[in-house]
């Protein structure tokens, strides 16, 4: 028997959950349908490794999360209502530069200046300049990704109102690695400061990724910075589940939509893999992969064949990544005489020279990996995502999905020599990193990935790469933010403003079907 509501999503990862929050708010009957047999997508947590230890299946850190209202204002009630909670360690990142020495970002802007200081004094007053110059747009900027965007026309004008907007608008065209260049002076500091902005998977040389240096540092110490969800990075999904339930949600898991159902131009409902058919009243919010949707999901001729050009034409990020994670009887003990080791959210290393550091990039787009990984103890913050005394070690790289040599299904065939390689490689940098400190593992290479979550196609979590081409207004296509061509098929999604990481940026899909909807977010 087919069913019917007023809003059908497909896909209950994190930007599908928190749409459906806030249409739930507005008084809908919403249904969700997800393919695993639980919600989250790449914000989800669970016991991978042994009962009682936690870990995070993608995603463990939440950055611009912190700035959008649905955290910052609370204005779906997760904080006050469902218990969800932030933790903000006060030791964001260290960088440990393989000659063993170290460079932190603090939540506080005096204490990272303090430690850019032990490089460059120079650099150290240029952060402090760069960051009050940087505050001056970011604002509008990160403010904008809660919203849907203007289109880039548009925004271009908005920032050609005075010299210092002009020379943000400026950066926007310019690679990371350039703005950083005309900013600072010693390698180590370039090195770490892009370290940290290289994580929306793009190359930091890539030109039109500047504007990315604004949202990640220049958000860096707004607030308390960036934030660890107690309980894992799934708390968050859990605590929307919980919303959307109490809201009279339908949440359908171990569904796959396989089809979207298209009546005289307008999107009705879907199809799934067992042949029901889920109809909607008001609209359809896809989540998928725009690559997944067109043409495979939609009757033949519903799209203009120039829209489907410019969906061929989207491109994945420069890497995908390696992950895995380790259930541990004590915490790393480090060689190098740092004690931000022990205090930091996470720890991510660095070539010593900037030669190293570039061929590194350089190599992973070509299908060459190497071993540069972010380490997370997330237990060291909030032990009750381990037994009592017990830690979880969370480890993440770059890593090409089709490696040089036999591709992508060579994964299948190397991960666990990989994974230990990884292994190995922090044994080098520790005391205590033997098997008789290891009580499990868990691991997901870039193929294993994109199977838990086809959307994320070639192991690309961000959808699509954050290039300006297909970033802000033009992102995933210029004209299309979260509408498509079909009446009533929305989308939304990483693929979609703002783009990658844990943003509740399914707060802007709601927006725009609510606006299309003749109704106002802050109305409801």
């Amino acid at each position: 028997m087919a069913e019917r509501h007023d809003i059908v999503i497909v896909g209950a990862g994190h930007n599908g959950l928190t749409a459906g929050c806030y249409l739930a708010k507005a008084g809908m009957d919403v249904c969700l349908i997800e393919k695993n047999d639980s919600v989250g997508g790449g914000v989800l947590s669970g016991e991978y490794i042994a009962p009682g230890f936690v870990t995070d299946h993608c995603s463990t850190i939440h950055v611009l999360a912190q700035l959008s209202p649905t955290i910052k204002d609370d204005d779906l009630g997760l904080k006050k209502d469902y218990g969800f909670e932030y933790i903000y360690p006060k030791v964001q990142m260290c960088i440990h530069f393989l000659d063993g020495t170290t460079l932190s970002i603090y939540n506080t802007l005096e204490e990272t200046c303090q430690e850019i200081a032990k490089y460059s004094e120079k650099d150290a007053q240029a952060y402090r300049k760069f960051q009050e110059w940087a505050a001056g747009g970011v604002g509008m900027i990160v403010q904008g990704f809660y919203a849907p965007p203007p289109s880039f026309g548009t925004f271009a004008g908005m920032m050609d109102s005075g010299p210092e907007m002009r020379e943000l608008l400026r950066a926007t065209m310019m690679s990371c690695e350039d703005v950083i260049d005309e900013w600072f002076e010693n390698d180590k500091v370039k090195i770490a400061l892009t370290r940290w902005i290289s994580e929306i998977m793009v190359d930091p040389s890539t030109k039109g990724t500047g504007i990315m240096v604004f949202v990640m540092l220049g958000t860096a110490h707004m607030g308390q910075g960036a934030g660890m969800p107690k309980g894992g990075s799934g708390s968050l999904s859990k605590a929307e589940e919980a919303y959307l339930k109490d809201h009279g949600a339908t949440i359908h898991l171990n569904s796959e939509a396989v089809r979207y159902i298209v009546e005289d131009g307008k999107c009705t409902g879907v199809i799934t893999k067992d042949g029901k058919e889920i109809y909607a009243d008001q609209a359809v919010i896809s989540g998928l992969h725009l690559k997944q949707v067109f043409p495979h999901m939609v009757p033949e001729g519903s799209v203009p064949e120039d829209f489907q050009k410019k969906v061929d034409r989207l491109k994945s990020s420069d890497f995908s990544c390696f992950q895995q994670s380790v259930a541990l009887h004590e915490p790393p003990k480090w060689i190098a005489d740092s004690p931000q080791l022990n205090e930091a959210f996470i720890v991510e290393f660095a070539p010593n020279t900037l030669d190293e550091y570039k061929q590194y990039f350089f190599n992973i787009k070509r299908g060459i990996p190497a071993h540069f990984p972010l380490i997370s103890v997330s237990t060291i913050h909030d032990p009750s995502r381990a037994p009592e005394g017990k830690h979880i070690m969370y480890f993440y790289e770059y890593a090409p999905y089709d490696l040089r040599d036999g591709g992508s299904e060579k994964w299948r065939e190397i991960k666990e020599d990989y994974a230990e390689e990884v292994m190995n490689f922090l044994r080098k940098y520790t005391t205590n990193m033997g098997p008789e400190n290891i009580i499990g593992k868990w691991s997901c290479s870039p193929v294993e990935l994109e199977e838990h979550d086809p959307a994320m196609v070639h192991g690309d979590f961000a959808q699509l790469g954050s290039f300006l081409e297909q970033n802000l207004g033009n992102r995933p296509i210029p004209g299309y933010n979260y509408t498509t061509p079909i009446d009533k098929l929305f989308i939304c999604g990483p693929g979609c403003h703002p783009g990658s990481g844990v943003s509740c940026g399914g707060r802007a899909a709601a927006m725009a079907v609510l606006e299309a909807l003749g109704k106002d977010i802050d109305d409801i």
